[in-house]
């Protein structure tokens, strides 16, 4: 039985039953499991430690901005505007870009290209940084970006409370009160004058020019066509008279119609009696020929070849539009005159200055540079246009021109207007800060502080100006080294940012933490 086996191996057959298993078997497979647990938990810590990341404030707030300024890292705002501190433009975040210290402050959009970097939102901003006014914060802390102490905001840095009602209490746009040490106003030489009541004379002084007048003006046409054959004014500017000729001109059917009157007066008889036939004479007189040529064609027996155009009026050649040998239609002007026996002044008045000048106002005309021209006269007009550019509207005086030379059109003088006297409420020239946008003060204050009120003018007399509203008498306003206050007050508005009071106003609208 034992022999079989054996022959059985020797002939190349494999034994029946279990193969062993191979080597390593059990460490391969405890390898691969240590494997599989290592990469499960590898997974969990990753995402673990991403969500932590995504949920937690810290990144909440780094995900926010969108806009870094390239010098300084600590400034972010998600919107565009300007550094605060070196005024660059700030630069969108990319991506794989990280923002530093984006937890510690957040930006507020303080102007349109200015940044409040806001420490704590928790009350009312009482604390700046003494290098960066823009950093400011409810509590005390340091500057994020200087790591100073922050101190408290002076109150001269704060804009007054408005009164209930009153908008002009709060600064003009980009003015700021300050405050000014005694050394420093004495060095730049300020000086203040009292607002007060005057008793204004009521004379008004305004621009004037001379000009033409509407009704003197006259052109020159022929009534039927034909040719100019001669001229007799050739040149504008010429001063002619009523009736003197000026062109003479062929015209055939002109020529025609005196033929026709000749013939109707011989058909009609030569007697002494004999009555020239009206409807041929007014055919003449409606084409535009005199009485004196008809009477003239009448006594010769003959027909004219050229009829004499003459000038309806007195006056200069202002415009010549025909020349010799001209074809001319009754729709082209041969000659155009001006009139200037009497002429036009108008004045230009401020709108607010209209309620003087009443029509019938006594005036009087300077022409500049020729004082003893002077003419005196009456308002007999209010145009009711207003000029856009300069915003004025135009009256109007007629004065007599003997000869029509005195007075040129186009000359420039100085209309002055008569009015009642009245008070009014009057600040020197020199205090009116006047930026296009804004018209403005300086008010002193106590302790040397400068206030900027906004102001509306109502006019001016001699040196000072009319003020309707935003100040009140006995108050003193900056009148001297007012270009200096006005630029400390810009720079420091530029520097702190908007006033406390605004700033408020703003802080009702968006909740806390919104970065707009």
């Amino acid at each position: 039985m034992s022999a079989e086996p054996a022959l059985r191996e020797s002939d190349g057959e494999l034994p029946e039953g279990p193969e062993p298993p191979p080597r390593f078997a059990r460490a391969i497979g405890i390898l691969r499991w240590a494997l599989v647990l290592f990469s499960a938990a590898l997974a969990v810590t990753t995402w673990a430690s991403f969500g932590a990341d995504r949920l937690s404030p810290r990144a909440a707030v780094a995900e926010a901005p969108k806009y870094q300024c390239p010098m300084h890292p600590e400034i972010v705002s998600a919107e565009p505007g300007e550094c605060p501190i070196c005024h660059m433009d700030l630069e969108r975040i990319s991506e794989e870009r990280t923002v530093s210290d984006a937890a510690t402050f957040h930006v507020h959009a303080a102007a349109p290209s200015k940044a409040l970097v806001v420490l704590d939102d928790g009350g009312p901003l009482a604390y700046w940084c003494p290098m960066d006014h823009e950093v400011r914060s409810a509590t005390q802390g340091r500057c994020p970006l200087c790591k100073m102490k922050l101190e408290p905001i002076p109150p001269e840095a704060v804009a007054p409370s408005p009164a209930a009602g009153a908008e002009s209490a709060l600064p003009p746009p980009g003015t700021a009160a300050l405050k000014l040490s005694l050394d420093r106003i004495q060095s730049i030489g300020v000086r203040t004058s009292l607002v007060e009541e005057r008793e204004l004379t009521g004379a008004l002084r305004v621009t004037a020019t001379v000009e033409a007048p509407d009704q003197g003006a006259s052109e020159v046409h022929v009534r039927t066509a034909g040719f100019v054959e001669a001229l007799h004014v050739s040149e504008t500017g010429v001063m002619v008279a009523a009736g003197q000729p000026l062109a003479s001109v062929y015209s055939p059917e002109l020529l025609q119609a005196q033929q026709e009157l000749l013939a109707a007066r011989a058909w009609a008889g030569a007697g002494p009696d004999a009555s020239t036939p009206s409807a041929a004479r007014v055919k003449l007189e409606l084409l535009g020929m005199t009485r004196a040529d008809i009477e003239r064609v009448l006594q010769k027996g003959e027909a004219m070849r050229a009829v004499v155009v003459v000038a309806p009026r007195a006056g200069f050649v202002a415009k010549k539009g025909v020349v010799l040998g001209s074809y001319v239609t009754p729709s082209a002007a041969l000659f155009e005159i001006q009139d200037l026996s009497r002429v036009y002044v108008l004045g230009e008045v401020l709108s607010h200055d209209l309620q003087r000048v009443p029509v019938g106002a006594a005036a009087r005309f300077v022409p500049t540079g020729h004082r003893a021209d002077a003419v005196a006269g009456k308002i007999d007009l209010l145009y009711p246009l207003v000029n856009a550019d300069a915003r004025t509207r135009r009256v109007r005086m007629q004065i007599p021109n003997k000869g029509g030379r005195v007075y040129v059109p186009g000359e420039y003088g100085t209309l002055e207007i008569s009015a009642p006297p009245r008070r009014a409420l009057t600040a020197p020239r020199d205090a009116i800060v006047d930026t296009g946008g804004a018209t403005y003060v300086f008010v002193t204050e106590p302790e040397g502080r400068f206030t900027p009120r906004a102001v509306v003018v109502a006019g001016s007399e001699g040196d000072r100006v009319i003020l309707a509203s935003g100040v009140v008498a006995g108050e003193r306003v900056v009148s001297g080294a007012t270009f200096l206050i006005d630029s400390e007050s810009r720079l420091r508005a530029a520097l702190t940012g908007p006033p406390r009071a605004a700033a408020a106003a703003g802080d009702a609208g968006p909740a806390r933490g919104d970065t707009r």
